[in-house]
């Protein structure tokens, strides 16, 4: 018996049982649409069956005629050049919209550095500099582009002294650290270090400058160094296009 001819059979019996105890005028009305349905969507996968033999037979076709399997036709050429097209304004997008990076990160070296007040600490070694907005002759950071940055300072006061250093915009205080190591009520001097930190999350304009001073009103201010105090910094994100 032929294939379709059986299965269509059986279909059949299976509309039967399922449309079982229901009235013939709905059973009819249900029986038809399924079959319109049915008879719809074969004619549907008939249509896509073909369109995808010729566009296979086309392809072979090319393959076959080129050699190599490229058609040197002038469609392919022109269908060749969009796509070179939309890759190279891709490549554009990406590299208009990339995130840049800057970071940074500075040590002080000295063991005992000694500030005067509203002095700028200079941070001079320097570990990172990605974009090389820190300059470790002043110890002053640049915003090279708009955006939302975040900074942290590390401090550490010698023995005998107290440091309190703050974060500043062009010159605008933010945030502060400190840390002191005085000596005791009792004569002598405190067993643990003591590290002041700070945090600041700022949105900066291109050229703003940031940097780490002194604020403490009164005396003379020591800092312990070799690489224990410290300045560091990074864009978070860019507000400008490239």
């Amino acid at each position: 018996m032929d294939r379709g001819l059986l299965f269509n059979c059986v279909l059949f019996l299976i509309c039967l049982k399922c449309l079982s105890g229901v009235p013939i005028n709905s059973r009819n009305s249900k029986f038809n649409k399924f079959a319109t349905d049915y008879a719809h969507g074969i004619a549907t996968l008939k249509k896509e069956i073909t369109f995808l033999k010729e566009r296979v037979a086309q392809l072979e076709t090319k393959v076959d005629s080129s050699g190599n399997g490229f058609s040197s036709s002038s469609e392919d050429y022109e269908n060749s050049k969009d796509t070179h097209r939309i890759i190279n304004k891709r490549a554009v997008f990406r590299r208009r919209f990339r995130r840049r990076e800057v970071a940074f990160q500075a040590s002080l070296t000295t063991e005992s550095a000694a500030f005067e007040l509203y002095d700028t600490i200079i941070f001079n070694n320097v570990i990172t500099n990605i974009g090389h907005a820190y300059n470790k002759h002043t110890g002053i950071f640049t915003a090279p582009v708009s955006g939302t940055y975040t900074f942290n300072t590390n401090i550490v006061s010698e023995k005998g002294h107290y440091v309190e250093a703050s974060i500043k915009v062009n010159d605008i205080v933010t945030v502060s650290a400190i840390s002191d190591h005085r000596i005791s009520r009792d004569g002598g001097y405190f067993t643990t270090w003591d590290q002041g930190n700070a945090v600041a999350i700022l949105q900066l304009n291109r050229g703003d400058k940031v940097a780490v001073s002194v604020q403490w009103p009164q005396g003379n201010h020591v800092i312990h160094g070799v690489g224990k105090s410290s300045f560091s910094g990074y864009l978070v994100r860019s507000h400008e296009h490239r």
